[in-house]
């Protein structure tokens, strides 16, 4: 047996926000702010590794008009066109059109799994990309496990929403462990979700993509070349034939710092970890795994979340 790898060979590691809301729904920056507010990191902050690359606009669309809806531009930065659907659960798309709820669904609200299923089935029709956000909302699920199981065709789970994560309550590893156990190939993305200030920067969703371009990093995406974090960060994560490898970031202020490397199957079930100084860790194949995911945390607490590596029999 071996590991299939989700990520891509060579590439550059660029980091952006897949989650943000602005004046056109219950915003406080106009687009062009906001882009602003993210692009302009590139410019200020010392570490390259920390620049953001990439945005994606999901405003709400119950109450908005379309029409009130730009994509700003930005040098050296991509802005990616989306919407989140909010009149029930909540479903982000990325890169595809505004379109009210009622063009999609014939009625105004959602009301049912297979209404959802509606929904996501429409996204992948104008060939967008579905994420099915903040499964753990403040103190109430939107998305529980069995529906992350029984939906099919998204694209990712949203296990770190940066507008409302305080704690381990709210990580949503749980519920991406039971779809992935349940044999779903849906990756892990960590967003700001994005209204205000305070929300800036709180979890982001690094890809490895070919180029900084939208259509090298859609393809990164949904090849799953990503990983989630809220401050710790992977330089290499790769297969060579049994093992699976994780390397840390090299910046600065993770050199002394101790790291936890933890290897997680099916279930959530803690297969191996390690702690220590050591800025890489490797993980060997037991023949009993369906796959195996990698999590990063620092000794401060922040934390960084592989794909899975699926075990492919030879």
């Amino acid at each position: 047996m071996y590991w299939e790898s989700p990520y891509l060979e060579e590439g550059v590691w660029l980091r952006g926000n897949l989650h943000t809301h602005t004046t056109v729904s219950d915003g406080h920056q106009t687009p062009k702010e906001a882009v602003y507010h993210y692009a302009q990191i590139a410019k200020t902050k010392r570490s390259p590794w920390m620049d953001y690359r990439f945005l994606a606009l999901t405003d709400h669309i119950e109450d908005t008009n379309p029409d009130q809806h730009e994509v700003p531009r930005a040098e050296n930065f991509v802005v990616m066109d989306g919407r989140e659907y909010s009149r029930g659960k909540h479903i982000v798309a990325i890169d595809c059109p505004m379109i009210f709820d009622v063009d999609i669904l014939g009625k105004p609200r959602a009301e049912c799994l297979e209404d959802y299923q509606k929904i996501i089935n429409h996204i992948n029709g104008d060939g967008g990309l579905a994420i099915l956000p903040h499964p753990h909302w403040a103190s109430f699920d939107h998305w529980t496990a069995q529906e992350a199981i029984d939906l099919k065709g998204y694209t990712a789970i949203e296990i770190i929403n940066g507008d409302r994560f305080n704690g381990p309550a709210n990580l949503a590893t749980d519920v991406w462990d039971a779809a992935l156990t349940a044999g779903q190939r849906v990756w892990g993305i960590g967003s700001d979700d994005f209204h205000s200030a305070r929300d800036f920067c709180n979890a982001w969703t690094f890809v490895y993509a070919r180029e900084c371009t939208k259509e090298a990093i859609l393809e990164a995406f949904r090849q799953g070349s990503c990983y989630a974090s809220n401050g710790a960060g992977f330089s290499k994560l790769y297969a060579d034939g049994e093992w699976i490898v994780a390397e840390c970031a090299d910046a600065s202020f993770y050199a002394n710092c101790e790291k936890t490397f933890r290897f997680i199957s099916e279930g959530g079930v803690l297969r191996q970890h390690q702690i220590g100084m050591n800025h890489a860790a490797a993980y060997k194949a037991q023949g009993d795994e369906k796959y195996i995911r990698v999590e990063l945390t620092l000794n401060w607490g922040c934390s960084a979340f592989s794909q899975p590596f699926f075990r492919v029999q030879k």
